[in-house]
């Protein structure tokens, strides 16, 4: 009987070895995905920061060469009527 009870016990412990390393584990997961979270966050803001300044420095270049196009325009009709 005592032997059993022994037993018992030793396996309690183990078990209680077991839950606690399963709950680390669990904790290095959540600070894990949480890290991930905050990286992913971030590279996406710089990521669209990147692309809506491609598209307005594109829209600069575009509205420089209708205004240019536009003056040369208003240029000959004053120089023609």
């Amino acid at each position: 009987m005592e032997e059993m009870m022994k037993q018992i016990l030793n396996e309690l412990k183990e078990m209680r070895t077991d839950v606690d390393e399963i709950k680390q584990g669990q904790n290095r997961l959540e600070a894990g995905q949480e890290k991930l979270q905050k990286n992913l966050i971030e590279n996406l803001g710089l990521y669209t920061d990147k692309i809506v300044d491609h598209f307005d420095n594109k829209t600069d270049a575009l509205n420089k060469r209708v205004y240019e196009v536009e003056t040369e325009i208003e240029r000959l009709k004053k120089q023609y009527t």
